[in-house]
């Protein structure tokens, strides 16, 4: 066969996009931004078309310089990519010989764990618990002279469990020869010395990947990008193709970078009045859930499955989601105060 064997025996990853129509739904099941982008974002795509740009093929001009910028780090130790699960698909493509193995703490982000399998990996999954938070005992006991990567989403998603820096950075330092992949997709919920793109020069086992689709509000554009060494970035970058990027997205994101505040204005609703709000709600009512850095929560309801199915009854999408033991659970996005006040009110009447 002209498949090889590894691949035949997967399967793909399939989030269940259908139906997710925001004229009838709030959608609170993917951890986007729940609100349209501002105008000067939609104006400067129109622009590009009106001026014939679609017919061209892309030139990313001064992309990668304001991205760098944004990110605060060289334009030697910064690439974009076609969403941050490009970045993640490069580092493992690169970093990964067939038949190593890869340590992915669980639950976590299903794309890890896809691009693992389809370079032939050997997967460890060391949990993440409520009560403990990141295992790390657990991640730096798996480490052997076969470990090729290490895997830290921070915050995790779904449980939204913040990897404290001196863990992540405690890692890196015990594992020189090992890649470290950070992905930093909701950073700008975090507190900002989180972060550990400021390391990448003196570390060159750590690559960081961040996206454009959550707080920035353009996940249809598939845009995000990955921090590391320079000797990486030119590495990676050999294997990346030319025109991967959508020409859209570069527009967009230049647009957006230009007037911020709009992303500023979202992040603080959520992180000041939505997220202590509804988990002040989730304690009262004796719901059950992680303690979570991201813009979701990960809750535990009696019923999820009815709950689930009731909500969407009632217009609200949320995602059910099962923890490293099996256990079902509720992922549930913050939306904007509007948006969770309903949610509440229909718990309600639901609980």
């Amino acid at each position: 066969m002209v498949i090889k064997a590894h691949i035949k025996k997967l399967k793909p990853y399939v989030p269940p996009l259908e139906g997710r129509n925001p004229d009838k739904y709030t959608l609170l099941d993917f951890n986007e931004r729940t609100v349209p982008v501002p105008g000067h974002i939609k104006d400067a795509l129109k622009h590009f078309i009106d001026t014939g740009g679609l017919q061209k093929y892309p030139s990313y001009g001064p992309l990668q310089a304001v991205i760098a910028t944004y990110a605060g780090v060289p334009l030697e130790q910064c690439m974009f990519t076609n969403g941050s699960d490009q970045g993640i698909d490069l580092v493992v493509r690169c970093c990964c010989e067939k038949g190593t193995e890869v340590i992915i703490p669980s639950p976590t982000f299903a794309m890890y764990e896809q691009a693992a399998e389809s370079e032939g990996l050997i997967i460890r999954r060391p949990h993440f618990t409520k009560e403990k938070g990141f295992p790390l005992e657990e991640v730096l006991a798996a480490v052997n002279q076969n470990t090729s990567l290490i895997v830290l989403s921070n915050p995790n998603n779904p449980t939204g469990t913040e990897i404290p820096r001196s863990a992540i950075m405690e890692i890196a330092t015990k594992c020189p020869n090992v890649a470290i992949l950070v992905d930093e997709c909701y950073f700008e919920f975090m507190d900002a010395a989180s972060t550990v793109v400021n390391e990448v020069g003196t570390h060159p086992n750590m690559f960081v990947c961040r996206t454009f689709s959550k707080t920035w509000g353009i996940p249809s554009l598939r845009l995000g990008y990955l921090i590391s060494h320079v000797s990486n970035i030119e590495a990676l970058t050999c294997v990346r193709g030319p025109y991967d990027i959508n020409q859209l997205a570069g527009v967009a994101i230049e647009a957006a970078l230009k007037d911020s505040q709009y992303m500023k204005d979202y992040v603080k609703e959520i992180n000041e009045q939505t997220k202590p709000q509804f988990e002040q709600y989730l304690t009262k009512k004796g719901i059950s859930f992680w303690p979570t850095s991201a813009n979701f929560i990960f809750c535990y309801f009696e019923d999820p499955k009815r709950l689930e199915t009731e909500l969407r009854q009632r217009g609200i999408l949320v995602r059910p989601k099962k923890d490293a033991n099996d256990t079902l659970g509720l992922r549930i996005t913050f939306g904007t105060v509007q948006q969770m006040q309903a949610v509440m009110k229909a718990l309600d009447e639901l609980l």
